[in-house]
């Protein structure tokens, strides 16, 4: 059933027919519904299905990161930063072919911005957690010594996400992660970005892999 906002000349909201009525970001937007079809699927489809699930599992987790990191490059695309992050990285972050297809975690990115990036990133486990560091020179772009690092760390293992939100600032060179239990086995994904101490610019992000400890 669909309401008329405002008599029944105004905009509508719901289902009549074969038609939706919504609102996205302010506008009223009509859509038709999608129809079914008895054609068997290609492979081309199939694989582009494949893609859309696999990278949907892996941003999904990440959608404050997103909303932070893509909200910039967003906006003037009248974009959710969601939906831009997941347009970039289903055509950039991954590889393989059908039906092996992965995730190609050095471009899998979490932002997009002209801050200046997170520059020679590495990690290593230790005994307190994992250790992560980068340079604190700036010079592929505008930034600050108190820009703020945050940091998401995937499990391998668990297919989890940990977040880190504003783990250190750029001058200090290094940060050490821990969680409640021992995860020195864990094969990880570190992918980190920096936002700037007045919250108004992101770097894109980058990504360093981290084998499992012994």
């Amino acid at each position: 059933m669909a309401v008329f906002k405002n008599g029944p000349n105004g905009s509508f909201s719901g289902k009549v027919g074969s038609v939706v009525g919504y609102k996205w970001k302010g506008i009223d937007v009509i859509r038709g519904l999608p129809r079914k079809s008895k054609k068997p699927r290609s492979e081309a489809r199939l694989a582009n299905e494949q893609a859309m699930k696999l990278i949907m599992g892996i941003l999904k987790p990440l959608k404050l990161f997103i909303r932070m990191g893509f909200r910039y490059a967003a906006e003037p695309l009248n974009m959710s930063a969601f939906n831009l992050a997941l347009s970039v990285n289903k055509k950039q972050a991954i590889k393989g072919q059908y039906p092996d297809l992965e995730i190609d975690w050095d471009n899998l990115h979490i932002s997009r911005g002209d801050l200046a990036g997170v520059k020679s990133l590495t990690a290593e486990w230790t005994d307190a957690g994992l250790r992560v560091s980068w340079e604190k020179t700036i010079a592929n772009g505008p930034g600050h010594a108190s820009d703020l690092l945050s940091l998401a760390v995937y499990s391998a293992e668990e297919d989890f996400w940990y977040p880190f939100f504003n783990a250190a600032t750029r001058d200090t060179g290094e940060c050490t992660l821990s969680i409640d239990r021992d995860w020195r086995s864990f094969e990880a994904h570190v992918v980190a970005l920096f936002v700037s101490y007045t919250g108004d610019a992101v770097s894109n992000s980058g990504h360093v892999h981290v084998l499992a400890g012994a």
